[in-house]
């Protein structure tokens, strides 16, 4: 259950990302789903992966970095790059080129080159070809992938594709001998063979192609100003870094474990009660900060969700490397375990009730809950008033999520809940009766808590949220308009 409602996060995420880039006319990037690690690093949902990381995700980062302004990412399929990039859908692909491209070449703008890429042919032993021209059999393919140097003889069927949805489905047919060679990219086929070392590569390389980055000739982006864009950045050498950090089996970055909470509301996570499946239609303010900090710190992130009373365990073992809602007060015992990154914002709890109950305005000091009930979220941890639950002067009743606490709230089965200043917020732009007492308690600093069994060092994540002030982006993303 957990899982799935995961993944629904990751998936209705990426569409609302997509679908404010079309709102406010940010830059469309676009990702193919079938490309694979150390390329792309993707959270799998069958048909719909999410992009988090990999060398042609962090080249589209450098490059919307260097533009300037928002920019989202998008997974379309290989067949309808073509279509996309003509009817404006996206604005462009960063690994691309023309001579895969040769039907729409016309179609699109493209860009100086970033980086060269070449294939190579892969087998369980030696590989017995010296060239190219002496390659026989069925060779393991990827589905409406393009091989110049070979497109001749498949035609011809001098040589047969045997096609694969993604090239860890052709490399599990080499593996079990269902094909006897397939082609990898040298890139991938260097992060692969560190995985499995049976592989061995040609000799020879294949399909020399210089990348580019295919434009939409509709997109308010110049062909002009993407080019200044990628020369910059070849003269400061982030484009040579990248590909060099993911060229060598040794430095590819690995995913970041990145724990949510699924007790969590709205505006940290956003349900979609009205689906079947109970489903996350938007990511929230702690999914799209992990997004943020994974690319800052170039690594993929991975996401795992749990109930609050679970995550410090987790957190503590390393089994979670990162957490980007916590604080000291919460984490109890658990806190000397972890690192402690410097503050992302402050949050204080409130008491909230009904407009229309005189009793929430005359609540000014915690002595004046006594007698009261009021609604809680499970597992959370609230250090005010937890001498008035243990001595029963205050009534404690918990429910999953403050969202919950609201919906309880708005019913009448309490008379008063807690919400953090941020959810507070939120709600009462939703719900005017929604009425704050002039009382606040357990003011923090939220933080990032970072596993002192992980190899992420705490200085990357300060560095990071540094940045992201800096920028602007962290508070954008905590900005009402962006909440909602």
């Amino acid at each position: 259950m957990n899982f799935r409602r995961l993944i629904l996060i990751l998936v209705s995420a990426a569409v609302y990302q997509v679908a404010s880039a079309e709102a406010s006319g940010a830059i469309k990037f676009g990702f193919i789903a079938s490309n694979a690690p150390p390329l792309l690093f993707q959270f799998e949902n069958q048909n719909n992966p999410i992009p988090t990381g990999g060398l042609i995700y962090e080249m589209a980062v450098a490059i919307g970095d260097e533009l300037g302004g928002d920019y989202t990412i998008g997974r379309i399929p290989r067949k309808r790059v073509a279509t996309n990039i003509i009817n404006n859908k996206i604005d462009l692909v960063c690994h691309n080129s023309k001579r895969w491209r040769l039907p729409f070449a016309d179609g699109a703008l493209w860009s100086k080159t970033l980086y060269t890429h070449a294939n190579v042919l892969v087998g369980l032993g030696d590989v017995p070809f010296a060239t190219p021209d002496q390659i026989k059999g069925a060779i393991g393919t990827v589905e409406n992938y393009f091989y110049a140097d070979l497109d001749d003889r498949f035609r011809t069927n001098e040589l047969t594709r045997n096609d694969s949805p993604t090239i860890e489905v052709s490399i599990k047919k080499l593996l079990t001998g269902r094909v006897p060679y397939i082609i990898l990219g040298e890139i991938e086929y260097s992060y692969y063979k560190s995985i499995y070392p049976s592989l061995h590569r040609s000799s020879f390389a294949l399909d020399k192609t210089e990348i580019q980055c295919s434009l939409s000739k509709k997109s308010t982006l110049t062909l002009a100003k993407l080019n200044r864009a990628i020369d910059k950045l070849q003269d400061r050498q982030v484009i040579s870094k990248i590909y060099k950090r993911y060229a060598d089996p040794n430095t590819i970055p690995k995913p970041v474990t990145y724990g949510l909470n699924s007790n969590d509301s709205p505006p940290f996570i956003h349900f979609d009660k009205s689906s079947d499946n109970d489903g996350i239609v938007r990511g929230g303010v702690f999914f799209d900060i992990a997004l943020e900090i994974g690319k800052k710190i170039q690594r993929p992130i991975t996401f795992v969700l749990l109930p609050r009373g679970r995550l410090d365990a987790r957190l503590a073992s390393g089994q979670i490397e990162l957490v980007c809602y916590d604080t000291e007060a919460w984490a109890g015992q658990y806190a000397k375990q972890y690192h402690w990154s410097s503050p992302i914002f402050r949050q204080s709890d409130l008491i909230v009730g009904h407009a229309g109950d005189p009793e929430v305005a005359k609540i000014r000091t915690t002595d004046d809950l006594k007698g009261k009930r009021i609604g809680a979220v499970l597992n959370f941890v609230y250090p005010a008033l937890t001498p008035y639950f243990n001595d029963k002067s205050l009534e404690r009743e918990d429910a999953g999520s403050g969202a919950a606490n609201v919906e309880k709230l708005s019913v009448k089965r309490v008379p008063l809940i807690l919400l953090n200043s941020l959810e507070y917020s939120y709600y009462k732009s939703n719900d005017s009766r929604l009425q704050k007492a002039p009382l606040e308690i357990d003011s923090v600093d939220v933080k990032c808590a970072v596993s002192k069994k992980s190899t992420l060092k705490i200085e990357e994540i300060n560095s990071a949220i540094q940045e992201l002030s800096k920028s602007g982006r962290l508070q954008k993303i905590f900005a009402p308009s962006y909440l909602h």
